[in-house]
C-alpha cells in the first residue's frame, strides 16, 4: 500500500517538474523570430533591470508576467514585439518606456484600495524566511508577516484576477488594522476556499497532495487541525503534501520534497515536517 503512495509521489514529482517549467517552455512554440525577441527581451530586463523579474509567458496570449516593485503582473507584448520590429535598434529605451509605464499605471498602489475592498481577496502565504529577507524592502514598505515556525514565514497577499499584491507595513496604517486583523481575515478567506479537505487529511491514513495551482495550496498547512505527528512537505507555493508518519520512506519524501523545490520558480522549503505541539518541525533523521 505505501508502496504504491510513494510511487505516486514520485510520478507526482515528475509531472510537477514538468507543469513548473510551462511558462518558460510555452516560448518553444513560437516562430523562431518571435523566440528570439522574448530571449532579448528577458535578457534586457535581466541586465537593464535587475529588480525585476520575468516570471513566463502566459498561456493562450502574447502576454508574461512580471514581477514589479514585489507585484506580480501580466504584461502584453504585442505593442513592445511591433516596435522592436520597427526599431531594432531602440530595443532598450523600449523596454525601459514599458517597464516605466508598468511602475506608472500598471501597479496597484497602497493608495488605490480601501480596506473594504481589499478584504475579500485577502490570502495568505507561506514562504521561506530567506525569501523574505530577499524582498529588501525596510520601514513601511516591508512586508507584513508572521514566523511559522525557524524556517517560514506567513505573508498577505491580495489576489484579483490580474495581479497578485503583497500588503506591505503602510496598507495597515492606512487601513488602520493590526497583524492579527489581517492574519484572521486572510486565514478565513483561505477557509472558505478549501478548508474540509484538509480536515480530513488530519484524520485519513493515506497522504494528501494539493496541487491546485491557485497560489495558495502551501498556505492550506495554515488550515491543519488535528494534525498532531503529520507529516508535512511544502517544497513550493504551489505544492503541498501532508500525510501519516507510519510506513513512510523518510528518506524518500525527503529526496522528492527537496527535487520539486529546486526546480520551482515559487520554491519554499526542501525540508520535511513533522507537526509536534502545534508546530512544524523539521524532520531530520533519514530512516
Amino acid at each position: 500500500m505505501w508502496l504504491w503512495v510513494g510511487l505516486g509521489w514520485v510520478a507526482a514529482a515528475l509531472v510537477l517538474a514538468v507543469v513548473h517549467h510551462r511558462l518558460r517552455r510555452a516560448r518553444d512554440g513560437y516562430p523562431p523570430e518571435v523566440s528570439a525577441f522574448l530571449l532579448r527581451f528577458e535578457t534586457e530586463l535581466a541586465e537593464a533591470h535587475p529588480s525585476v523579474q520575468f516570471l513566463g509567458m502566459l498561456p493562450d496570449r502574447f502576454a508574461c508576467l512580471l514581477r514589479v516593485e514585489g507585484q506580480e503582473t501580466p504584461v502584453g507584448l504585442h505593442d513592445a514585439w511591433r516596435h522592436a520590429q520597427a526599431f531594432p535598434d531602440a530595443f532598450s529605451r523600449m523596454v525601459a518606456r514599458l517597464i516605466a509605464d508598468v511602475k506608472e499605471v500598471g501597479l496597484d498602489r497602497v493608495d488605490d484600495l480601501d480596506f473594504a475592498a481589499a478584504a475579500p481577496m485577502l490570502l495568505p502565504q507561506v514562504r521561506s524566511r530567506s525569501w523574505l529577507e530577499q524582498q529588501t524592502a525596510f520601514g513601511d514598505a516591508a512586508l507584513v508577516h508572521r514566523p511559522l515556525n525557524d524556517d517560514l514565514v506567513v505573508v498577505y497577499v491580495l489576489d484579483d484576477p490580474h495581479c497578485m499584491v503583497f500588503v506591505c507595513r503602510e496598507h495597515l496604517r492606512r487601513w488602520r488594522k493590526t497583524d492579527v486583523d489581517l492574519h484572521n481575515l486572510a486565514l478565513a478567506n483561505l477557509q472558505r476556499l478549501d478548508g474540509e479537505r484538509l480536515d480530513a487529511a488530519a484524520v485519513g491514513a493515506e497522504p494528501l497532495v494539493l496541487t491546485s495551482g491557485d497560489g495558495f495550496d502551501a498556505a492550506r498547512v495554515l488550515l491543519l487541525e488535528r494534525a498532531e505527528g503529520l507529516l508535512v512537505a511544502i517544497p513550493e507555493r504551489d505544492t503541498l503534501w501532508v500525510g501519516p508518519e507510519q510506513g513512510q520512506n523518510l528518506e524518500q519524501l525527503m529526496a522528492t520534497t527537496e527535487a520539486i523545490a529546486k526546480r520551482s520558480p515559487h520554491p519554499v522549503s526542501t525540508s520535511l515536517y513533522r507537526v509536534t505541539d502545534g508546530r512544524l518541525e523539521p524532520v531530520s533523521e533519514r530512516r
